[in-house]
């Protein structure tokens, strides 16, 4: 095990723990999605999801992770995509970003990655959401892992937009079943 992944974990087991809530939809929802940005920065797939979210009625913030230094898009409230210039030397959360992340609460966290990323495991970790999903790659810091079927040849690799929808699909079918 890699250095940093030592100190990962070190830190997820001293965070404290959380009550962990399933979302109500019956009032307005707060979102936090996280993905692994491409490298150009554009996420149109991300953007339609958040089009998607926002004709819900729910409130959407976004932070993704591209792994390069230099990143061009613009800091907003609701989208910031972080490079390797927002992590120390051990790969872990600068602090003025955790500050930023810790200063909102939301309903429920939405993380879109499709592989192993500790740079988008710790925007998971520092993320106050009382709901947590996202895709069974072997980490346990979510409420909810989702164990996708088994993918045919078309679709070797999951994708950000077929994993919102089967996280969305699993959400409403947990809700209607309650």
């Amino acid at each position: 095990m890699k250095i940093r992944e030592k100190i990962y974990n070190y830190i997820s087991k001293r965070q404290p723990k959380r009550e962990n809530r399933f979302p109500h939809f019956d009032k307005p929802l707060k979102v936090m999605l996280i993905y692994e940005s491409d490298y150009l920065e554009r996420n149109d797939a991300i953007k339609a999801i958040r089009l998607d979210l926002i004709k819900r009625q729910i409130e959407v913030t976004m932070w993704g992770f591209a792994p390069k230094k230099e990143i061009t898009t613009l800091i907003l409230p609701q989208s910031r995509i972080l490079g390797t210039t927002d992590f120390n030397l051990f790969g872990k959360l600068k602090q003025e970003s955790i500050t930023d992340l810790q200063a909102e609460q939301y309903d429920l966290l939405i993380d879109l990655t499709t592989h192993p990323c500790l740079s988008l495991r710790y925007i998971a970790l520092y993320t106050q959401a009382t709901f947590k999903v996202g895709l069974n790659l072997g980490e346990g810091i979510h409420d909810m892992l989702i164990s996708p079927p088994d993918l045919d040849t078309e679709h070797a690799e999951p994708e950000a937009t077929w994993l919102y929808n089967l996280i969305i699909q699993y959400l409403s079918t947990i809700r209607s079943n309650d």
